[in-house]
């Protein structure tokens, strides 16, 4: 029997800690010195369960399109284990048959506490002359989704009706699997996200260029996006601003809103890249710009801009500094760098950030952070060549639903995740993260089955030997919950076999997998 080296980095009694923690934000850093590696690299006392990969057949037909991106989880009556989870293509049909939002119609399985889908349906957009490059997005407080179309292409295609082919915010109804409203009134540039007050009127948005332009809608109505006024932030990055009004009326005005907001016309604020917009608990908005590597944050002094409102603003996190990070090896300083993209709060008001390009980490900037006063974790490090995009929550922020998009091709992580399964990374990827005592259900009987293969005692005290017993077990694995192999041993077809995991001295959860075809749960006590 061959012991494998340990990768799991953090100690024992950090994984127990963290084993117990009440909050998917409360947890111990992986080493920031960590480089990007085939698997999916998350800290200790926590596991993902893949949803779909790219290529999986739909029930409705068709398959699980490339480049997932905004993962939106759609609660059905505020439920947090009931809902619909509506899913961005950041691909075009005309080049890479993607684009789009697939919906999938999920549930927690009480018996085995994983997520189970039970429809999946690719939408129509036929009716609204189609779309592509859906990159982010938002989940409104009535139920459907924003899909934000990044990138602006003039009207070149079919059915010539004057407006912009691609550039605009989309609406759909998850729940029916509807398009409800391409929205020009909320103006056309490269939209990455957008971020919906609580009065249901007031937008905040960004266009994902360079240059690029912090925006802010007031529609006319609540829960109608389909008029409104239009404005564009001018001032300072580091004090105060105002918003001002653009010409939104007629179509060449809805077509033209980046050129109006620029140099010659409105001399409205630059930012290299906005890629997402949210409101914080503390009622500030929070939005990310990936070229200048800096998540700014603001106070509107009037969010309808009944009367000139007053921005002011500042650096909340990067913006070229660096960060101590205390992990269980010890405390690096670690550069914020660019690349920061996707942004969103848990329940315990931590703002999540996910980082595109650089280290392609998982931040997590702590409740409280400021820059005099900083607070900053790594979450996580997803798989070579990939990014992380579109983080939700759901209501009770047990559960995070997120993305992993373009990872490399040659990736063969041979990473095992809750339910079982063999996920290799090598093509797009929606996956739920979460503490591993709330993903799955822990064996709790004297035997474990895999098939005709059963696994005895069960939890298993590490001083104790495992039996396997079934048909010609020819090799047996030892996964962590993170995928990572910890034992291999081979067999010559035996019927009944002991196994020591003496040296294994992390309690937890572990998978057993038998002649790499069965996998089976393994509690270590």
């Amino acid at each position: 029997m061959k012991l494998l080296k340990f990768v799991i980095l953090p100690c024992s009694l950090t994984f127990l800690l963290n084993l117990h923690a009440q909050n998917i934000g409360d947890f111990t850093s992986i080493d920031p010195n960590t480089t990007q590696t085939a698997s999916f690299v998350m800290a200790s006392g926590y596991t993902f369960q893949k949803i779909a990969e790219v290529g999986d057949p739909l029930t409705a037909g068709g398959t699980f399109k490339v480049k997932p991106d905004f993962t939106g989880y759609v609660p059905i009556a505020g439920s947090s284990t009931n809902g619909y989870l509506s899913i961005n293509s950041e691909g075009s049909a005309l080049t890479d048959g993607g684009g789009g939002v697939m919906v999938f119609d999920i549930n927690l399985n009480n018996s085995t506490g994983l997520w189970d889908t039970t429809a999946s349906e690719d939408l129509d957009f036929s009716g609204v002359a189609d779309t592509a490059a859906n990159c982010s997005g938002t989940v409104t407080s009535w139920g459907n989704v924003i899909t934000c179309e990044e990138g602006s292409v003039p009207d070149i295609f079919p059915p010539f009706d004057g407006y912009n082919d691609l550039g605009w915010n989309l609406e759909i109804n998850p729940a029916t699997k509807t398009v409800v409203a391409k929205h020009y009134a909320m103006g056309n540039f490269a939209h990455e996200n957008v971020t919906i007050h609580a009065n249901d009127r007031t937008v905040y948005q960004g266009a994902d260029s360079n240059p690029g332009y912090l925006y802010k809608f007031v529609a006319d109505n609540a829960q109608d996006l389909s008029s409104g006024k239009l404005y564009v932030f001018k001032g300072l990055k580091s004090g105060s601003g105002s918003w001002i009004l653009l010409d939104n009326t007629t179509q060449s005005e809805q077509n033209n809103t980046l050129f109006q907001s620029g140099p010659g016309d409105h001399d409205a604020t630059v930012f290299n890249g906005i890629e997402d917009v949210e409101i914080g608990p503390d009622g500030m908005v929070y939005f990310a710009v990936k070229g200048e590597g800096t998540v700014y944050r603001f106070s509107d002094s009037d969010v309808l801009e009944t009367s000139a409102s007053t921005v002011t603003m500042e650096t909340f996190v990067g913006g070229g500094a660096s960060y101590d990070i205390d992990h269980a090896g010890g405390t690096d300083n670690v550069a914020w760098g660019n690349g920061n993209d996707n942004l969103a709060f848990d329940g315990d008001g931590n703002l999540w950030v996910f980082q595109d390009s650089g280290t392609s980490f998982i931040w997590v900037v702590k409740n409280g952070h400021t820059q005099a006063s900083p607070d900053v974790e790594v979450f996580g490090i997803v798989p070579t060549d990939s990014e992380p995009t579109g983080i939700t929550f759901t209501p009770d922020y047990k559960y995070l639903f997120m993305s992993i998009q373009h990872p490399a091709l040659t990736n063969d992580a041979n990473q095992i995740d809750a339910a079982g399964n063999t996920v290799d990374f090598n093509k797009g990827t929606t996956l739920v993260v979460a503490l591993s005592t709330n993903l799955g259900v822990p064996l709790s009987v004297e035997t474990a089955k895999s098939d005709d293969v059963k696994l005895y005692p069960n939890p298993l005290n590490a001083t104790e030997h495992l039996t396997i017993a079934g048909t010609q077990i020819n090799n047996i694995k030892l996964y962590s919950i993170f995928g990572q192999k910890l034992l291999e041993q081979d067999y010559n077809g035996l019927n009944n076999i002991s196994v020591s995991f003496s040296e294994i001295t992390t309690p937890g959860i572990y998978f057993v997998k038998i002649n790499d075809k069965k996998t089976a749960k393994l509690v270590i006590r």
